[in-house]
């Protein structure tokens, strides 16, 4: 299992972005420990993601509704 910090290592990116493919739920986890946890990956969920996004499977982010405006 990996931790926050070595995902983004693996990916070339930010402990950040990690961070926001998984409140996202781009990028699947575990939490372990009691409490939040500590948040550990596997080379399975891994790969899911980067099947994923070379495939173009993932969603786009969805489009933030303005309740304020009318159009």
């Amino acid at each position: 299992m990996y931790t926050v910090r070595t995902v983004a290592s693996r990916l070339g990116c930010s402990t950040a972005t990690v961070y926001t493919l998984i409140a996202a739920g781009r990028l699947r986890h575990y939490r372990i420990g009691t409490g939040r946890g500590a948040i550990r990956v596997t080379e399975e969920q891994l790969a899911e993601y980067l099947s994923g996004a070379e495939a173009g499977l993932l969603a786009p982010p969805p489009k933030a509704r303005l309740k304020h405006l009318r159009l």
